[in-house]
């Protein structure tokens, strides 16, 4: 069964056609979340009008920044970067193309991935993370992906850290460009930065020290709260191959050894596809019971 499977953020639409758990179509267009849900609305119809009825597509799986509402396919608390997402109803816009959908957060929805096909295959208690724009978790006990009674579960992003700021304040990638801009570096993402790093600017050398020293306390708390199995992270920082090496020198510092010794701190399988090959398995397994 081929399904049609988005992954949003507060970046870019994420998007692709999976079928027996391979990508066989993956593209992307940007969210310009300033340009208000209309012009959300009208990507996605573009998508659905260009993939679903030329590839016999009756599914969709979304992966959406947010609190949803799973069993309504309904964001209930949007992410902070992306207003014009409060209560959108995936459910009812797919429906309108005749279009099934199921939707959850994006990071439940990769937490689910590399359960069922990932990193977490051995773990029955293991957390997710994404690094970008945000900070985004999601909390897997007893491989069943715990939401919270109001589906706001995993909200890594927003744990209050040191003078009242949040986590993904200062830890989440676009607090490290922010930081490496403020400091006089001509970078645009991530990946200049840490092509700066490599290449041992001393500039940014400190500012990345400083985002891993900020980004190892909130797993070290997270490790102390659910003592889980493994620490699996996902995001574009993850196609950093030595990005979970590098943490845990920080992490090693401050998390009690007895902690750090049972915790699996590691890159995520899926990559950067988490996010669609959880609304897949999503849209699948759902599919799936109610038939």
């Amino acid at each position: 069964m081929k399904i049609l499977c988005f992954d949003i953020g507060c970046t870019d639409i994420k998007y692709g056609i999976i079928e027996d758990g391979n990508i066989i179509l993956k593209k992307k267009v940007a969210t310009e979340v300033d340009l208000g849900v209309d012009s959300f609305k009208k990507k996605l119809q573009v998508i659905v009008d260009c993939l679903a009825e030329p590839n016999g597509i009756k599914l969709v799986g979304v992966s959406c920044a947010g609190s949803v509402d799973i069993n309504e396919s309904k964001i209930i608390v949007c992410p902070d970067h992306a207003p014009m997402l409060d209560k959108f109803d995936f459910r009812e816009f797919f429906g309108q193309f005749g279009l099934e959908c199921y939707a959850d957060n994006d990071v439940n929805c990769f937490g689910l991935a590399e359960m069922m096909a990932g990193h977490g295959q051995k773990y029955d208690h293991f957390l997710t993370m994404t690094v970008g724009t945000g900070i985004g978790g999601a909390v897997i006990m007893q491989k069943n992906v715990w939401r919270g009674p109001n589906f706001n579960a995993g909200e890594f992003g927003r744990m209050i850290m040191q003078n009242g700021v949040s986590y993904e304040t200062v830890a989440a990638t676009s607090a490290l460009v922010r930081s490496a801009k403020e400091n006089g570096l001509d970078v645009d993402n991530g990946q200049d930065v840490f092509a700066l790093y490599d290449a041992k600017n001393p500039i940014a050398k400190k500012i990345v020290k400083n985002f891993y020293c900020y980004l190892a306390i909130g797993v070290a708390n997270l490790v102390y709260a659910f003592n889980p199995q493994s620490v699996i992270i996902g995001g574009g920082i993850s196609n950093r191959p030595q990005f979970a090496d590098e943490l845990k020198v920080e992490l090693k510092k401050i998390l009690h050894h007895s902690f750090y010794d049972t915790v699996v701190v590691q890159n995520s399988y899926f990559k950067n596809d988490g996010g669609i090959m959880g609304a897949y398995y999503l849209a699948l397994s759902k599919h799936m019971e109610e038939k």
